[in-house]
Formats: structure tokens, sequence, C-alpha cells
């Protein structure tokens, strides 16, 4: 008996799914989630084709350790985090494989999750992969199998209990929120920590798929750290570097132009300004001094012109009880402006900082604060004051707020992170020549609060960065209640 006929839509049908079975890239236009159509750059043949060859290698009993760097919003977490796992179940399906994602935080993790299960359960996969489903009680994000498979797909934010789970394939995407969380060393430290204790020694045996997927934020993050830990140690795992800036000279203009047009670049390298070296380029530089230049500080001597903004004063309190054996105590600053969004289009924003006014005291706790409630006093009740609350200056707040009279509006400030981390957003604008201050409200702290920027991190004061920092974040935040 003749076999039946097929047409030619048919067969080449049965060979795109015969492919897609053992090659990511055809897979992801096979079984594409998203309503968006599927666009693909060089970046996203060359990622999906490194993951398609580690596994094969995998398969033969070879380990591979890949660290891929591409610039925010370029699909690296669509390849990496929710079409690898996918594919890697059905591909493996006869191999039982194990797979660790993990992250940032574990809602950034179940979000992954939830997409590379419900590509599982779509038409488009069991076309691929018939039979290849998800197993009865998958329910949970965070932990759950395909039918017929004793693999496990665990996901757990950095730092999570992965104790008596392991992975053949484990994928660390995003290890960092923000770059306010970059900055900390002990944000750095926690992360490294939870990289090489959690995920690390998590690796299932004979061979193991490990991917670091992230924008690099810092030097010093993970992926600097594993770069440096390869150069020092010969037996530290060997990654291999996949790394595509948004721009390379003499190879092209821009990496991804199937999605974004040359102004989209533009904008957001206006926005970042310093940070696009991370953030576009792939390619962060050592942070030390000079991280501002007070001196593109647009300086006003008049208010003409001056913007009606929300604005908030911002203390930092300092207490020379504690520094009698100093020279050189520190002061108590307050400093008062506003925050304007710029928008640049395509999502990019620049944020314009407008000062209006800004004094300090070096002082015992009675005079400084008699000072605070006369400046309070000054600005009157619509302006929102936001007194740092941390530590040894609690009782400082309450006894501050309780004094002020009913009228001022007085508020906690307890801005997370290091001073390295709160000062990071302000670095663009200072950069950029957008940060404005009214010389007259200053008096005579203008030039001290410029070199405080100027010599900051390694100036021996910084109460002045850290007072702005508090009204920069704290008006952005719409704590503010006057105009000007």
């Amino acid at each position: 008996m003749a076999a039946p006929k097929i047409s030619r839509r048919e067969a080449w049908g049965e060979l795109a799914r015969r492919r897609a079975r053992v090659d990511l890239l055809t897979c992801m236009r096979m079984c594409w989630w998203r309503q968006e159509p599927f666009v693909i750059g060089r970046h996203t043949r060359a990622i999906c084709d490194r993951l398609t060859r580690a596994t094969e290698d995998w398969r033969r009993g070879v380990s591979t350790y890949l660290l891929v760097a591409v610039p925010f919003r370029h699909g690296k977490s669509s390849m990496v985090s929710v079409a690898l796992p996918a594919w890697f179940l059905g591909r493996n399906h006869d191999r039982d494989p194990d797979i660790i994602m993990s992250g940032y935080g574990l809602k950034l993790v179940a979000d992954f999750s939830k997409k590379a299960k419900r590509v599982i359960n779509s038409q488009a996969y069991q076309n691929v992969f018939p039979g290849v489903k998800l197993a009865r009680g998958s329910n949970r994000l965070d932990s759950w199998k395909v039918e017929g498979s004793a693999g496990v797909v665990t996901a757990s934010g950095l730092g999570g209990s992965l104790t008596g789970f392991g992975g053949h394939l484990i994928i660390m995407d995003d290890y960092c929120r923000k770059r306010e969380e970059a900055v900390s060393k002990t944000y750095r430290d926690k992360t490294w920590d939870g990289f090489r204790n959690d995920l690390m020694t998590r690796q299932n045996p004979p061979a193991c798929i490990v991917v670091v997927c992230a924008t690099p934020w810092h030097i010093d993050d993970i992926r600097g750290r594993i770069i440096k830990t390869m150069a020092e140690n010969a037996d530290f795992p060997r990654f291999e570097e996949l790394r595509f800036p948004a721009t390379v000279d003499g190879q092209y203009e821009y990496l991804f132009p199937e999605m974004y047009p040359p102004e989209w670049y533009r904008a957001q390298r206006a926005s970042l300004q310093q940070q696009a070296a991370a953030m576009l380029d792939c390619a962060p530089v050592p942070e030390g001094g000079n991280r501002f230049n007070p001196w593109r500080v647009v300086v006003h001597n008049t208010l003409d012109g001056w913007p009606k903004l929300r604005e908030v004063r911002g203390w930092d309190l300092a207490s020379s009880t504690k520094e009698r054996g100093s020279s050189d105590p520190d002061r108590t600053w307050g400093v008062r402006g506003g925050v304007r969004r710029l928008p640049l289009g395509y999502g990019a924003v620049q944020y314009e900082i407008w000062i209006s006014s800004a004094s300090a005291i070096r002082a015992e706790a009675p005079e400084r604060d008699a000072f605070i409630r006369r400046t309070i006093a000054a600005d009157g009740p619509g302006v929102a004051q936001f007194v740092e609350a941390f530590g040894a200056y609690k009782d400082a707040f309450t006894t501050l707020r309780a004094s002020a009279g009913a009228s001022a509006y007085i508020r906690a400030s307890r801005l997370v992170g290091d001073k390295s981390a709160k000062l990071a957003p302000l670095e663009a604008p200072f950069q950029a020549g957008m940060v404005h201050v009214y010389a007259p409200g200053f008096g005579e702290w203008l030039d001290t609060w410029r070199d405080e920027f100027a010599a900051f991190p390694e100036g021996a004061h910084d109460d002045a960065c850290d007072a702005t920092a508090i009204m920069f974040h704290e008006g952005l935040g719409g704590g503010g209640v006057g105009i000007v």
C-alpha cells in the first residue's frame, strides 16, 4: 500500500519541527509567546547558537560556563530565562534534566518560571515536542516538573534556599535590580556569596551548563568578580564571555537596529550619561574620586526663569559631641530644592535638579536643633522637611518633630543603601550640567557644597552630599507639598 502523499507545506513544517527540537533559535521562532513579532538581531543569533552548542556538549558530558552581557531591553531574558528552560526540557526529555532559575529576587524569577510554563503549555510547543507537558500538580512557580521526567525545575531568588536541589542547567539572570544596589559593596558582597555558595555548589554531575546573563552594572559585580577570580585561580571554572555592546566601531553602529532606531540609542545614552558605559556598552568603568563634576553646576544669581517646582528640604544631621577629639568635625546640612523629569523619548528620562537653598552648622545638639527649627520656620509649612532618622539620630528626629510646631511638615528619611548607592542617581544630572543652584540661597556655603561633591567618595566630609541625596530622592518621590 502506497504511503499517503503529503504536501510541500506539510513537508516543510515537519522539517521545521525537527529543526526546532535541536536548535533553540528555531524553537523560539515557532513557539514565540508574545503578541508582538519575534525580532532577531545579531546578538539573538549568536546567543541562541552558543546555547544550542552548549546543550549538545552537555549531552556528551561536557560542561559549559557562559557570561552573557547585553544592553537592557534587548531580549536577553526571553532567550535565556524563558525559551531556554522550556526548550532544554523538550530537547533533553530523555535525560531527566534538573534546572535552577535564579535572579535578584523571587518575584523576577517566578515571572520567568511562569512564562516558561506558558510556553510548554502552548500548542506550538506541543507541535514541536509532542507529549512533553507539565506534570500533574505542577501548579507552583518555584518548583515543577514535566510529565514523565524525574527532573525538577527550581526557581529561587539569589540567596534563597536551594538545599536538596541541583541543576544540570543553572541560569542566573539579572543579579542586580538597579545601580543604587550595584554601587553598594555590601550588596555586591552579598550577591557574590549567594552565587558562589548557593548556585555554583548546586551543579549536578557529570556535566552542567551555567549561564550568567545580565547587563553589567559595576566593575566589581558578579560578572566582574568571575573574571577576576578566573585570572587569580586556575581551578575556577572557565567562563566564556559573550558581550554585545550597543555600538562597536568598525563592526556595527547599533546592535539591534531591527528593533530600535538610532534615536532610541541616542536618547538612552543622553539619559544615562557616564552610566552608558555599563548599561549600553556592557563595559563598566572603575569608580573612585571625581564621580561628580560640580564645576558643570549651573549657578544662578537671580530667580529669573527658575521653574515652579514642588520643593523639599533634606537634612543630614551631625553632632560635634561625638567628635570632640576631631579638629574637623562633620556639619549638619539642610538642602532645599526640587527635581524635574525631562522625557527624552523612547522611555528615556533625564532629571534636572534645582537647589534654591542650602545651609550648614557645626554645633552641639541643642544649638543644632535650634538652627534647624529656625530654618524650618523660614521655609514655611509649604516645604516638606525630611530628616535623617537612622541610628543615633532617631531620637533627634523625634525631638525635632515634637518641637517644630504643628504647622511644620516633618517626615523621617530612611533611604536604604550606603552613601555611594544613595548618590548614584545624581551622577547623570551632574555629568549633563543639569544641576542648578541659586547662589544667594547658599550664602557662604556654595564652595563647601561643591568641594564635598568634588571629593566624593574620598573626601573628609560628605554631609552636603547626603543632604542633597535626601532632597533628591524624597522630592522625586513626591514628598514635596510647596511651590517655590
